[in-house]
């Protein structure tokens, strides 16, 4: 009997042990983080960080410091880092005044890059004059891409509810000193445009922006408008493309229109084109919308 009794001693201490360190380690002696960096941060409260560092440089427009503060986050790259979650806002349905916030932090770091579109560019584009593949062939469309001044008769809106702030840095107020875009004033002009046919990415609006400078344009806010719906977003949330990018994803059978907010530019009639695979299955196509200052 005393043989089988002791056969239950080790499993008993093991576990008394386990729970006695437990208890040390969480409830009475836990671990205390001293003079750590911001980096050590769990990822929503690296968020709330670098939205402050953001709010701080529309008050104070110190952009040297902003960049000093955000190297604390060891980011490998700020910029693709602040775009992320500038796009995590809005899939969140954050304000809009929040996400510019951010918008304009990155358009002032990208701005100060001076970067070509050549050398930031590292997703192509489809440019050919001729942009399907001859494997993969659009059917054909009547839609037809043009540049009209504004009309709200143009395209049914509904006033969209405002969004929900779920975090507390809504209640941050920074004083209304904005970095300037690239010369809002400038109406911008569509150069080119073009549809093509990717299984990849389908239903895929591409956006390249330049300003006058000939630079890329970030930080310039986008509105896609269609029967019932609207939607924003901004230029410069994907570096690792280009400064001046933006994409969209177009519903099928959905006809769309853009309007640059900045200026006022807008191009109506935005219908996904019918494209086929080789292996005779539809699928929706992409636009490709290229502006520039004059």
């Amino acid at each position: 009997m005393s043989e089988k009794r002791g056969y239950w001693f080790l499993p008993v201490g093991v576990a008394l042990g386990v729970g006695i360190g437990i208890l040390i380690a969480w409830g009475i002696s836990p671990i205390q983080y001293v003079d750590t960096t911001p980096s050590s941060l769990r990822t929503d409260y690296k968020d709330e960080y670098r939205f402050m560092i953001a709010s701080a440089y529309i008050a104070t427009g110190d952009l040297p410091r902003a960049q000093a503060r955000l190297t604390t986050l060891a980011d490998p790259d700020p910029v693709k880092a602040i775009g992320q979650q500038a796009q995590r806002m809005l899939s969140n349905n954050s304000s809009m005044d929040l996400v510019q916030i951010l918008a304009d932090l990155s358009e002032a770091i990208q701005n100060q890059a001076t970067l070509p579109i050549a050398t930031a560019q590292t997703a192509p584009f489809i440019n050919n004059p001729t942009p399907f593949d001859s494997a993969v062939t659009p059917a054909p469309s009547s839609t037809d891409l043009t540049t009209v001044t504004p009309d709200p008769a143009t395209l049914p809106t509904q006033e969209s509810t405002p969004s929900p702030i779920p975090s507390p840095l809504a209640t941050i107020a920074p004083h209304p000193v904005h970095s300037a875009t690239p010369t809002p004033e400038i109406a911008f002009e569509i150069t080119k445009q073009n549809t093509f046919c990717d299984p990849d990415q389908p239903g895929l609006l591409q956006i390249l922006l330049t300003n006058s400078a000939g630079k890329p344009a970030a930080g310039i806010e986008l509105v896609m408008t269609w029967f019932g719906g609207e939607e924003h977003f901004f230029t410069g949330l994907k570096p690792e493309i280009s400064y001046g990018y933006a994409d969209y994803t177009l519903g099928d059978k959905i006809e769309y229109a853009l309007t640059l907010a900045s200026s006022g530019t807008r191009v109506t009639g935005l219908l996904a084109p019918t494209c086929t695979d080789p292996a005779g299955k539809n699928f929706p196509g992409g636009i490709h919308l290229e502006f520039k200052q004059p």
